[in-house]
C-alpha cells in the first residue's frame, strides 16, 4: 500500500485513525507501540508509508472539518506552581565528589578536580580535531579508576572501533552502545533501557547522529526528539536510574561549516559546560587544544594542550605554567591596585581622581 493519510480520533482511552482518502480504520489501545505518539499529535495528520512507518504534519488540508480535536478539547486546568525554597532540597553528598581521570585534565574540568556528577559537557570541534580520541581517553581513565562509564556510538560500528583498538588497546573495556544494531527497530527504548542500568559517566558521540536516528527510526519530530534526549539527561543527573547515580554525560557536537554548533539554545542553556576543540596554529599542523568557554565548574578561557604522539599525552607542565602565570598576574594587579590607593590617600584624591580639597570646594 501506498502512503496513507488518518485524521485522529479518541475514543474513551484509545484512538481511531481514519483514513480520507478510503473507508480504511485503524484502531490503537494502549498496547500499542505507537499510542503514545499519536497520543502526543492529536489535532495533526498520521501519515503511514509502505513500510508501516509513522510520521505527522499539520492538518493543511482541514481534514478535520473546522477545529482540530486538539482544539475542542476541554479547556486545561490551571498551572499549579510550585516554589521551591534551596534549604528544602536534599543534596546528596555524593554530587560534590569529584570523578577523578588521575591527569592533568582534572584541573582543566573543575576547580574541585575532575567531572562533577549530575553535570554535562557539550565538546564541540572541527573534523579530525581529535574529539573522539581525547574524550574517548578521559573515559578510559575514569574506569581504570573505578568508575562506570558507558559510550554511545551514533557515527561508528564495531569496525571502526576495531581500529581505533589497535591503537589503544587499554580501550578494550569500555562498554560501547551501537546505536546501528537498533535502527531497524526504534532505538529510543534501547537508550532508555541501557541508561537505566545506572552509569557514572555517558559519553555520546555525537548529538545530532543520535538525534537523526531516533528521530527517523521512532517517526518523531526533530522538536519532540531534542526535547526526548534533554529530559533523559536531566532524569539520570538527578539519579533517575536503578542505581540512583547521578549521571554526567559527556556529548559531543558536530559544527557546520560555519563553526556554528548543530542544535538548538536549548542545549547551550542546559550544558554546565561548553568546551571547545581546536587547532593553535594551521590545521592539522598546529598544536591541539581544548578550551571551555562556558564552564559553571571550573575556569574558562584556559586552553590544555594534547597530542596523539604515544596515545593520548596532556601537556601538564604547560598548563600548570599557565595557571602559574595568571596568579602572578593577579597578585601583580592587586599590588598595584594597593599601590594606587596609597598614592591618592598620600597625596589627597578621592577615589575618583579629584583632589580632596577641590572636590570640597566644588561640592560647597
Amino acid at each position: 500500500m501506498k502512503r496513507q493519510t488518518y485524521t485522529i480520533n479518541q475514543i474513551g482511552d484509545l484512538f481511531e485513525l481514519r483514513s480520507v482518502t478510503t473507508d480504511h480504520l485503524i484502531t490503537i489501545k494502549e498496547d500499542h507501540p505507537k499510542y503514545e505518539y499519536v497520543q502526543g499529535n492529536i489535532g495533526r495528520v498520521i501519515n503511514i508509508n509502505e513500510k508501516g512507518r509513522f510520521n505527522s504534519s499539520e492538518d493543511r488540508h482541514n481534514y478535520y472539518g473546522t477545529k482540530a480535536p486538539a482544539q475542542q478539547q476541554t479547556p486545561k486546568a490551571p498551572i499549579k506552581i510550585n516554589l521551591t525554597k534551596l534549604d528544602d532540597i536534599f543534596i546528596d553528598d555524593s554530587l560534590f565528589v569529584p570523578l577523578k581521570t588521575n591527569s592533568a585534565a582534572d584541573a582543566f574540568l573543575s576547580t574541585d578536580g575532575g567531572f562533577l556528577p549530575g553535570t554535562n559537557v557539550m565538546a564541540a570541534g572541527a573534523p579530525g580535531i581529535g574529539k573522539t580520541t581525547v574524550l574517548l581517553e578521559l573515559l578510559s581513565r575514569l574506569q581504570a579508576n573505578g568508575k562506570k562509564v558507558l559510550f554511545i556510538s551514533a557515527e561508528m560500528n564495531q569496525i571502526d572501533m576495531a581500529r581505533y583498538l589497535k591503537r589503544f588497546p587499554h580501550w578494550g573495556q569500555i562498554p560501547i552502545m551501537f546505536l546501528g544494531d537498533y535502527s531497524d527497530d526504534c532505538p529510543k527504548s534501547a537508550i532508555e533501557e541501557v541508561l537505566n542500568q545506572g552509569w557514572e559517566v555517558v559519553l555520546t558521540d555525537s548529538y545530532t547522529e543520535v538525534n537523526d536516528t531516533v528521530k527517523e527510526s521512532c517517526s518523531l519530530t526533530r522538536g519532540k526528539t531534542e526535547k526526548w534526549f534533554l529530559d533523559i539527561m536531566d532524569q539520570h543527573n538527578k539519579a533517575g536510574n536503578s542505581l540512583k547515580l547521578h549521571t554526567t554525560f559527556v556529548t559531543i557536537l558536530q559544527l557546520s561549516k560555519g563553526g556554528v554548533f548543530v542544535g538548538s539554545n536549548k542545549l547551550k542553556h542546559m550544558a554546565t559546560a561548553m568546551m571547545h576543540l581546536d587547532w593553535d596554529g594551521n590545521e592539522n599542523s598546529g598544536r591541539r587544544f581544548m578550551e571551555f568557554s562556558k564552564n559553571r565548574t571550573g575556569q574558562v578561557n584556559k586552553k590544555l594542550y594534547f597530542d596523539f604522539s604515544d596515545g593520548v599525552q596532556f601537556d601538564e607542565a604547560r598548563y600548570a605554567r599557565d595557571l602559574f602565570n595568571d596568579e602572578l598576574l593577579q597578585e601583580e594587579r592587586k599590588t598595584l591596585e594597593g599601590e594606587s590607593a596609597a598614592f591618592d590617600k598620600l597625596f589627597g584624591f578621592s577615589q575618583d581622581g579629584i583632589p580632596a580639597e577641590l572636590k570640597t570646594a566644588v561640592e560647597l
